[in-house]
This record gives C-alpha cells, sequence and structure tokens, in this order.
C-alpha cells in the first residue's frame, strides 16, 4: 500500500473524510449522532450606532454547553462596558435555551484578561500559537448567571 499525496486542494476527498469521520464518531457517541439532525439553538446579539454594526456575539446551544465562537467589539468602542453587556446577555440567553456551562476560544492578544474578569477559567494552551502568541480554551459555568 502507498501513501499519495494529493497535490491540489481535492474538496471531495474532504467530503470523503469528513463523512467518514462523523460515521465514527456517530456510532461511538450517542451524542454526536443525535445533534447531526438536531435543530440547534443560536444566540445572536448585536448592537448597532448609526445604523451600523459595533458590536456582536454569536454562539450556539448544545449538550448542555454554549459554544461562544464570537464575541466583538469595534475597537473604537472598547472599554465602554458593551462586551460586558453582551457576554452576559448571551450567558442569560443560551441559560434559557438549557446551557449550563461555556466554551469559548481566544488568543492571548485578544480577550483572556476580559472573559477571566468575568469569571471564565482557562482550561487549555496552546504555547506560541500563532509564533509570539498563545491560544486558550476557556470555560464558565452559568449557575449563577
Amino acid at each position: 500500500m502507498e501513501i499519495e499525496q494529493i497535490v491540489v486542494e481535492d474538496e471531495a476527498f474532504q467530503q470523503f473524510l469528513t463523512e467518514r469521520l462523523r460515521a465514527f464518531n456517530d456510532m461511538h457517541s450517542v451524542h454526536h449522532r443525535d445533534i447531526r439532525n438536531a435543530d440547534v439553538p443560536v444566540v445572536q446579539f448585536k448592537v448597532e450606532q448609526n445604523d451600523e454594526v459595533i458590536a456582536g456575539l454569536f454562539g450556539s446551544v448544545y449538550w448542555g454547553w454554549f459554544d461562544l465562537d464570537r464575541l466583538w467589539v469595534d475597537a473604537a468602542h472598547a472599554g465602554t462596558g458593551i462586551g460586558t453587556r453582551l457576554l452576559q446577555a448571551g450567558e442569560r440567553e443560551a441559560t434559557v435555551l438549557g446551557a449550563t456551562r461555556v466554551k469559548l476560544t481566544t488568543f492571548s492578544f485578544q480577550a483572556k484578561t476580559f472573559y477571566e474578569r468575568h469569571g471564565y477559567e482557562v482550561a487549555g494552551v496552546l504555547r506560541d500559537y500563532p509564533p509570539g502568541a498563545d491560544y486558550y480554551m476557556m470555560t464558565k459555568r452559568l449557575t449563577d448567571v
């Protein structure tokens, strides 16, 4: 058997690998199998000023977790409390949707200290990813929201 390098991006091959991995996960995890056809609720908030979006939050809720994927505040509005208000609103809505915990990722040059101020703890870190920075996975329990 030979290992063949594919030098041109092959979307069909990537889809094949995705399907195989999903089939394996589905066979070994009822949670993966059930989520495939589930209507996963999303949490989305935006803040507009003068018809322009200046901040927003997006995530989804599944397996009892709020997967906070994106929280952004325009640099001109940093430090005004918008990020805190968005985070709190997202956590409240996620709780209503059944989440008891939150997970997110952030880089050392992004918002690690912001999240720590709001009760998040580092669950894992990749050092020097990208070079000169660190990548953090953070979590929080939502029981007090």
